[in-house]
């Protein structure tokens, strides 16, 4: 893994959620994030990802995820195509924009959201998330191309996809994973899957 502490990134604020560990594809045309990703490809430093903020100083999130390009296409229009994976999360400060308008900021590691690095890894009594997630990844090809490395074995994994991938608000979602007591959060998503895939 790479050393972030106090390092400058560029900052890719956009309506996705997501953790660590997780994939997620991005178009990409405005100038300044194609100069992002040239950056990011020619210095292997990655880039941060976080949620837009409608109230906040260039519309940063205080946190969010640094991003490794795994690899890139084009599409029928010819608009880069690139999928990422969430390395590890970080603390935003010191935000700023160059002449491109293009973020930046310095980054830090962070351990959030808290149950993810705690010992929460043993599936237990939640065996019905594990197998409803297979059962998501199994009908979604793009889903399963999409994800490299799958850890279905352990359960904040779980958990983690299970928030990036329910159609509920960002607002929810972030609230679900910063805010909520772990065995709460459980709680929500068992409630969830089982109305979904009773």
């Amino acid at each position: 893994m790479k050393e972030v502490d106090f390092m400058k990134r560029a900052i890719f604020p956009l309506p996705i959620f997501i953790l660590p560990e997780g994939y997620t594809r991005l178009r990409i045309f405005e100038p300044r994030y194609l100069t992002m990703v040239k950056n990011a490809l020619k210095t292997s430093s990655g880039f941060v990802l976080c949620t837009f903020e409608h109230d906040t100083p260039l519309n940063i999130s205080a946190q969010g995820c640094l991003m490794d390009v795994i690899d890139f296409d084009q599409d029928e229009s010819g608009m880069l195509l690139i999928d990422v994976f969430a390395s590890k999360s970080v603390q935003i400060d010191n935000v700023y924009q160059d002449e491109q308008e293009l973020r930046h900021g310095d980054v830090s590691a962070c351990n959030t959201p808290y149950w993810y690095n705690k010992d929460n890894h043993e599936i237990g009594q939640h065996h019905l998330l594990q197998v409803a997630l297979e059962e998501v990844f199994a009908n979604n090809p793009d889903l399963q191309s999409l994800y490299k490395t799958t850890k279905f074995n352990q359960l904040t994994w779980i958990v983690a996809r299970w928030l990036e991938l329910l159609p509920i608000s960002i607002e929810k979602k972030q609230q679900l994973a910063f805010e909520t007591n772990f065995d709460n959060l459980l709680s929500f998503l068992h409630t969830v899957i089982n109305n979904e895939f009773a």
